[in-house]
């Protein structure tokens, strides 16, 4: 058993999940205009070191259930034509080894949960007992299965909230969820396409499923990120549009939204492995791009704006 093996049942290719905790610091409340009179929670470098240290939490949580959920669906594993090579069904890791992994894990991100603040570890607590209900319940019935992995993304989004001390917006519960459900009909659709008539016998929901009906799921979910977003950056910002015109990215937003959805009804392998996102050049190009430009709007719209006035009267 090598350690690269124990890595690989780690997942740390699914850990981008877990980069949620840092949204409630781009967008605590609304940011002041130029010049500011409070420096902009983004800005301030205290507020990364819990939420580091939450982001590793989660890492080392959301591996551990990794390891149950590949201890638990060992046969089904071993027979699917890409999670046979994986550590568990290609017998490169025993089970055991795999169980005390995933406890090792789980005691570590514990004890750092509860240390860094009682209301996050409940919020991790949470997130356990949702993760467990799935692996061992929920994941048997269509939507919700998909629906429970949409709340998963929405604890990890708001309990950076909590380690900032910010208050979380319903802005950010209801743009997380939608994202994710774009992500988990996603999945099902490509597994679909992988796995065409075998589809039950590798995870018995997807009997359940149609792709007519996830492709309802995936066009209805896009188009409420798409508009929630909208609403988000007017509601937020109608009164300093002059100043912060921050619903120049929403058309950014679009494109990339649409982007992804082409991507999966292309069958490409992003669907249902969404890591593999930023190796398009048209999601990278389009996420380089929504960043600078949130930031510009968000932040500095006014001192460059400034710059190129006397810069070129």
């Amino acid at each position: 058993m090598a350690a690269r093996d124990f890595i690989r049942l780690m997942r740390p290719h699914q850990w981008y999940k877990n980069f949620l905790v840092y949204l409630a610091v781009v967008f605590a409340g609304t940011p002041g205009t130029w010049p500011w009179t409070t420096i902009p929670y983004v800005f301030v470098w205290t507020n990364y070191i819990p939420l580091t240290l939450g982001f590793l939490t989660f890492c080392a949580i959301s591996s551990s259930g990794y390891i149950m959920n590949d201890i638990k669906d060992l046969e089904e594993d071993a027979a699917h034509p890409e999670k046979k090579n994986r550590p568990l069904p290609s017998g490169a890791v025993s089970k055991g080894a795999a169980f005390a992994l995933s406890a090792i894990l789980m005691t570590a991100g514990l004890v750092t949960a509860w240390l860094l603040d009682p209301l996050f570890f409940l919020i991790v607590l949470v997130y356990i007992g949702n993760s467990q209900a799935y692996n061992f319940y929920l994941r048997k019935w269509a939507v919700i299965d998909v629906v429970t992995i949409a709340f998963g993304f929405i604890l990890r989004a708001v309990s950076g909230a909590f380690l900032i001390r910010v208050q979380f917006t319903s802005w950010l519960v209801i743009g997380v969820f939608f994202v994710a459900l774009v992500l988990g009909f996603g999945k099902r659709k490509n597994e679909l396409q992988l796995l065409g008539q075998n589809a039950a016998a590798h995870k018995n929901v997807l009997q359940q499923y149609s792709e007519s009906m996830l492709d309802q799921g995936i066009t209805m979910s896009a188009t409420w990120v798409v508009l929630f977003y909208a609403l988000y950056t007017y509601e937020n910002f109608r009164l300093t549009m002059e100043t912060q015109p921050v619903m120049w990215t929403v058309p950014i937003v679009a494109g990339i939204v649409m982007r992804y959805v082409y991507l999966i009804q292309s069958g490409s392998p992003v669907g249902r492995k969404p890591h593999l996102a930023v190796k398009d050049k048209g999601m990278l190009g389009g996420l380089i791009l929504f960043l600078v430009v949130l930031l510009w709007t968000l932040f500095f719209w006014q001192p460059v704006f400034e710059f190129f006035v006397h810069l070129l009267p």
